[in-house]
């Protein structure tokens, strides 16, 4: 089987030789037409230059066209050149005034107030410059929760028959249920910010602070009572006082033939003298504390008077740009801050230059 195999093999083989050699017989290698075309070209270029031909005007065109072409190309130092010998512009077709179609040009685009709304507006469009329903509505009003200069507040706007009027900006609330409460600190902070923003849109503010005395009432209540607890030690003493005298007499009564006499009247009496003695401390423990509260009341006036507490800090700007009154306010009274801007109408009808103003 392996003998017979192999022997096919073979055949194959020989047949594949076969048939290459036949090929490479009757069909000419690449070099040698290669070889059969250059020689050729020579024969003809020998013929032309024996004996020139007219060449015909279809070839002279085409060998021109490669030679036009780059003198077509226009190069840097040349572009000047080029553009001078351009034709002139048709004036009646590149003028500077738009076509008249008898139609009124576009009105510019319209300035706003405050944001996106103008004083008068309806509350319609109100919603419709916000963009977003508000959180709250009521006839007089519309409240949205949203941001100014990145800052979280939230946004009251006020009407008047229909007309916006009013516009107030909350920055903190003491309830947490729409924005989150201020600190003392962040509140301050942010007032020093919201009052430079506003001062470069509309000058100078008018400034105003209500300053406040030190909150005194606790050391005051604590002196009051510490006086009371005075008086009725005073009392109390004068009655233990009488009471153990009246004991003392009787128990001297009592033991007087005894012969441990004195001993015996002590050992009865020390009960009566142990509260005396408690109540006189008692009473000086309450003159102590009744004299570091007066202490700490006069150190308060001094500091009140050398470097008063500022309750209220405002800023107001009345008319700013002959459209609106701003009233930029921090109230400190309270346990957590109250920081907003306040806006209202100065006129109806007013223009306002600019865009979009969020403050």
């Amino acid at each position: 089987m392996d003998e017979f195999k192999w022997a096919w093999v073979l055949f194959v083989a020989a047949s594949v030789a076969v048939l290459v050699r036949v090929a490479l017989w009757f069909l000419p290698a690449p070099a040698v037409r290669h070889a059969d075309r250059v020689t050729r070209a020579a024969e003809r270029e020998e013929a032309a230059a024996e004996a020139p031909a007219e060449v015909p005007a279809e070839e002279r065109a085409d060998a021109a066209e490669p030679e036009a072409a780059l003198e077509d190309l226009a190069w840097p130092d040349d572009m000047a050149e080029a553009e001078e010998s351009w034709p002139p512009l048709d004036p009646d077709v590149w003028s500077d005034s738009a076509p008249d179609d008898g139609r009124d040009p576009a009105p510019p685009p319209e300035d706003y107030h405050f944001r996106r709304t103008r004083w008068g507006m309806t509350p319609a469009e109100v919603r419709e410059a916000e963009g977003l329903p508000p959180l709250r509505e009521t006839p007089q009003s519309l409240v949205y929760v949203t941001t100014t200069l990145e800052l979280p507040c939230r946004l009251t706007y006020g009407f008047s028959r229909d007309a916006l009027a009013r516009a107030h900006l909350a920055f903190s609330d003491p309830d947490g249920r729409d924005i989150p409460p201020l600190s003392m600190a962040q509140a301050q902070r942010r007032f020093l910010f919201l009052r430079e923003q506003l001062r470069r849109r509309y000058g100078e503010p008018v400034e105003h602070s209500v300053q406040m005395p030190r909150d005194v009432s606790a050391l005051r209540r604590r002196l009051q009572k510490q006086d009371e607890l005075t008086e009725q030690y005073d009392a109390e003493i004068a009655e233990a006082e009488a009471r153990l005298r009246r004991q003392r007499e009787r128990l001297q009564t009592r033991y007087a033939r005894w012969q441990r006499r004195d001993e015996l009247i002590a050992r009865d009496l020390a009960p009566y003298e142990r509260d005396l003695r408690d109540l006189k401390e008692w009473k000086q423990e309450a003159l102590e504390t009744a004299a570091q509260a007066r202490r700490l009341i006069q150190e308060n006036r001094e500091a009140d008077a050398r470097a008063p507490l500022v309750a209220v800090l405002s800023a107001r700007w009345p008319f700013a740009r002959e459209v609106q009154d701003i009233e930029l306010r921090l109230d400190q009274r309270h346990r957590v801050p109250r920081l907003e801007i306040r806006y209202r109408a100065a006129g109806p009808g007013m223009d306002l230059p600019g865009g979009m103003d969020e403050l």
